[in-house]
């Protein structure tokens, strides 16, 4: 079974199919015999809502324990959401928890930061929606000048190719 991203997911949901997807944690929040997960990829701003059941093997001893930041790999049936502003859910089979994230040591949580803070955890940063929204734009951006300038035969050449670098007694 191949892994989708949740962008694949929604672009084109595969309804009543199993699929797999892996992402973080944003919030975990339970209710009775189920927990709902809002997981993210990094491929859009959405996030997709797993569901999880009482009887999964790790229900209690993994699900019911996991915080913001945690990466999981969860596989199950995407299925039509009986709730109002969003589209399917993913009903959990199983989930495998890929990285325990500490909230203690955790700094990202689903309120806004501010940039200043951010620049202070640069290797997360990619997990807030701002700058991952930069970063997608910047991809599709960098895709589209690189395809304009091959469909007019230019070559890319990477300047240290080109350039002689002769370090302090090597040569």
């Amino acid at each position: 079974m191949k892994q989708q991203t949740v962008t694949e997911i929604f672009k084109n949901p595969p309804l009543d199919k199993k699929i797999t997807v892996c992402g973080w944690v944003r919030t975990r929040r339970d209710s009775g015999s189920l927990t709902f997960i809002e997981l993210s990829d990094g491929s859009c701003l959405s996030s997709l809502q797993v569901v999880a059941e009482s009887d999964l093997a790790n229900f209690q001893t993994e699900v019911k324990k996991l915080t913001t930041g945690c990466a999981i790999k969860v596989s199950g049936l995407l299925v039509s959401s009986p709730a109002k502003g969003q589209d399917v859910e993913l009903r959990a089979l199983s989930i495998e928890v890929l990285g325990w994230a500490d909230p203690a040591d955790y700094p990202l949580q689903k309120k806004r930061h501010s940039f200043k803070f951010l620049r202070s955890i640069a290797h997360l940063r990619p997990r807030t929606n701002a700058l991952g929204a930069v970063a997608r734009i910047r991809s599709v951006l960098s895709f589209g000048i690189h395809e304009f300038f091959v469909r007019r035969n230019f070559y890319q050449g990477h300047t240290p190719v080109i350039t002689t670098l002769d370090c302090e007694g090597a040569g």
